[in-house]
C-alpha cells in the first residue's frame, strides 16, 4: 500500500533495539524518530506529529514507564497510534490498557520484521483516518452552524413571507372579479376575430345594392325612405364590426412617454370634430409623464369623456397620484352618479345603461383592451366626496423620463414615391391608405411590367412588393428593379401571407429584404416603410 509518510516515534533505553529497528527496511512509508529516553522523545512530540508511537514499557530504573509516555502523547495527540512493547508476555496488563483506550496495540519482543512493519502500516493508516475524520467533524460542526444560522434567517423570512402571502391573498381575492371579466372578454375576442372578418363582405353587397336600389327608384318616396332605413342600419353594423374588431385586436403600439393632458386635449379635440359638447377639462395638481402608446391612449380618453358626456357632466377635472412606479390618473366628472351594478360592470363587454338609446356597452371594454397591452387598466367608481357623479380611474406606468420632448415625424423625400407592387386590389388599397396617412407619396402597382414602366418614368425612391404575384415571384421583380436602378438596394421590402417565424426567417435569410407578414397593422406599416426609405 503506498502509505503517505508518516513519522514514527520509537522510544526504549536499549541501544541494541534502537540500533535494531534503525536496520529495518521500512521503505519510504516511514521517518523513524529513535529515542532513548522520556525527555528525547518529548522534545520529539513537542516538534513533529506523530503517526506510530513505538515505546518500551520498562524505560530503565528512575524513569516513568513507557505507558505513562503513551498517555502524555495522548493528551497531546489523541489521534497517533500507540503501541507498547515489551519482553514479558503480560495479556492482563495488554487488556486492561487496552480498555483504558491507553494503547492501540501491543507488541511483544522479539518481534518479526513482518509482523512490526505490518503493524506499523496499521497504526500510520489508522492515524491518518482518525485526524481525516477529525476534520471532518470540525467541518461537519461548522456547516451546521451554519445551517443553525440559516434557518433561523428562514424563519424570519418565513414570518415575513407569511405576511406578505396574506396580502396577496386579499389582492387575489379583489382580482378574481376581473379574471371573470377577463375570461368574457377572451371570449368575445375570439367571436369578433370571426365576426369582424365575415360580416364585412355582406355588408357591403348590402350596402352597394341598396344605393343601387335608392338611384333606380328614387321616385319612389315611401321606398327611398325605407332603403335611408336600411343604409343607416348598415352604417351601425359596419361601426359595430369595426369596434368588436378594435376590442378583439388592440393597436400594436410601442409605448413611449406621453403627457397624458396634451392627449386628452387631442381627445377632446377629435370629439368636437364630430359635433359633440365635450365637458369642460380642469387640471388639478401635477399630471407626470406616463409609458404609452399615444393614439390608443387617446382613444382611451376618448371613450373616457364621451361617457362623462352622456352621463351630463359639464366639467371633468383631471388629476394624479404615482405609487411604487405607477401613476393613476383620475378623471372626476360631476354627471349622474353611477349605480353600483354599473361600476362592477362598467368595463364588461355589451354592458350599457342606455341600450335603449342604442349604445352597446363597448366603450370601456375597448379602453381596457387597448390599455392591457400597455400594462395599464381602467376602472369606473363613485366620486370619493359624496359629491355626484363618478371618477374614471387609468392607471398606467410612470415614465421615468424628463420633459417630454415630442419629435417631429422624419419629413419624406418630396420627390420620391414609394412604390407597391400587389395584384390583390384590396391589400393594395389597404397599403396606398395607410402610407398615405402617414404621409407618403404612393403609387400602386400590379405587376412587374408596370412596374418597370413605373420605375422608368416616375421617381421611385423604395418599393415594397408582395411575394407572391399572379404571374411570378416579387423577389424577382424586386432583383430585376434593383439591378435597373442599383439605389434602391437597401430600400426595398417584402410582405407575404405566411406568417410563421420559419418561413419569415428563411425569406429574410435569403433575399436580405425586410419581411411584413400578413395581416399586418398601421404602424407596422409604417414603421416599415421609415426603415426603408
Amino acid at each position: 500500500m503506498n502509505l503517505p509518510i508518516g513519522i514514527v516515534l520509537v522510544v526504549d533505553d536499549d541501544p541494541n533495539v534502537l540500533k535494531a529497528l534503525g536496520r529495518l527496511d521500512l521503505g519510504r512509508q516511514f521517518t523513524l524518530r529513535l529515542c532513548a529516553s522520556r525527555a528525547e522523545a518529548e522534545q520529539v512530540i513537542d516538534k513533529e506529529e506523530i503517526e506510530v508511537a513505538l515505546i518500551d514499557q520498562h524505560l530503565g530504573a528512575g524513569q516513568p514507564t513507557g505507558l505513562d509516555l503513551l498517555g502524555y502523547l495522548r493528551q497531546r495527540d489523541s489521534d497517533c497510534f500507540r503501541i507498547i512493547f515489551t519482553g514479558a508476555v503480560d495479556l492482563d496488563f495488554a487488556v486492561s490498557a487496552i480498555n483504558q483506550g491507553l494503547i492501540d496495540a501491543f507488541l511483544v519482543k522479539p518481534w518479526t520484521s513482518e509482523h512490526l512493519i505490518s503493524l506499523l502500516n496499521q497504526g500510520c493508516e489508522t492515524a491518518l483516518l482518525r485526524r481525516h475524520n477529525r476534520q471532518l467533524m470540525r467541518e461537519i460542526a461548522g456547516r451546521n452552524a451554519a445551517l443553525e444560522h440559516l434557518n433561523r434567517q428562514l424563519e424570519g423570512m418565513v414570518e415575513a413571507r407569511t405576511a406578505s402571502l396574506r396580502e396577496t391573498l386579499d389582492q387575489l381575492r379583489q382580482h378574481q372579479v376581473d379574471m371573470v371579466r377577463l375570461e368574457t372578454q377572451a371570449t368575445v375576442s375570439q367571436i369578433a376575430r370571426g365576426l369582424a372578418h365575415e360580416l364585412n363582405n355582406p355588408l357591403a353587397a348590402i350596402m352597394g345594392y341598396s344605393q343601387r336600389l335608392r338611384r333606380r327608384l328614387g321616385s319612389d318616396l315611401d321606398t327611398v325612405q325605407r332603403l335611408d332605413v336600411i343604409l343607416k342600419e348598415v352604417d351601425r353594423c359596419r361601426g359595430l364590426v369595426e369596434q368588436l374588431r378594435n376590442l378583439a385586436a388592440p393597436l400594436d403600439e410601442a409605448v413611449r412617454p406621453c403627457d397624458p393632458l396634451a392627449v386628452i386635449d387631442t381627445a377632446t379635440k377629435r370629439l368636437q370634430s364630430t359635433g359633440l359638447t365635450v365637458p369642460e377639462i380642469q387640471v388639478q395638481g401635477v399630471v407626470p409623464l406616463v409609458l404609452a402608446g399615444p393614439r390608443s391612449l387617446t382613444r382611451v380618453f376618448e371613450q373616457v369623456l364621451d361617457n362623462a358626456r352622456l352621463a351630463g357632466a359639464r366639467i371633468c377635472t383631471v388629476s394624479a397620484t404615482s405609487s411604487e412606479g405607477r401613476v393613476r390618473l383620475l378623471l372626476t366628472n360631476d354627471g349622474a352618479t353611477p349605480e353600483e351594478e354599473t361600476t362592477h360592470n362598467a368595463t364588461r363587454p355589451f354592458f350599457t345603461t342606455r341600450a335603449d338609446s342604442g349604445h352597446r356597452g363597448l366603450g370601456l371594454s375597448m379602453a381596457l383592451a387597448l390599455l392591457r397591452e400597455q400594462d395599464g387598466a381602467v376602472t369606473l367608481d363613485r366620486r370619493e366626496d359624496g359629491q355626484p357623479g363618478a371618477v374614471c380611474i387609468v392607471s398606467l406606468p410612470l415614465s421615468g423620463a424628463g420633459p417630454l420632448v415630442v419629435a417631429e415625424t422624419q419629413a419624406h423625400p418630396a420627390s420620391g414615391q414609394v412604390l407597391v407592387i400587389d395584384d390583390d386590389p384590396m391589400i393594395a388599397e389597404l397599403l396606398s391608405d395607410y402610407l398615405h396617412e402617414d404621409g407618403i407619396n404612393v403609387l400602386v402597382v400590379s405587376t412587374a411590367e408596370q412596374a418597370k414602366t413605373a420605375l422608368a418614368n416616375k421617381p421611385i425612391c423604395a418599393v415594397i412588393a408582395d411575394y407572391h404575384l399572379e404571374y411570378g415571384s416579387g423577389i424577382d421583380v424586386l432583383r430585376a428593379l434593383i439591378a435597373r436602378q442599383p439605389g434602391l438596394a437597401g430600400h426595398v421590402a417584402v410582405f407575404t401571407g405566411a406568417n410563421d417565424a420559419a418561413t419569415l426567417e428563411r425569406i429574410q435569410r435569403d433575399t436580405g429584404f425586410p419581411v411584413l407578414a400578413k395581416p399586418f397593422r398601421l404602424e407596422q406599416v409604417q414603421k416599415l416603410v421609415r426603415e426603408i426609405l
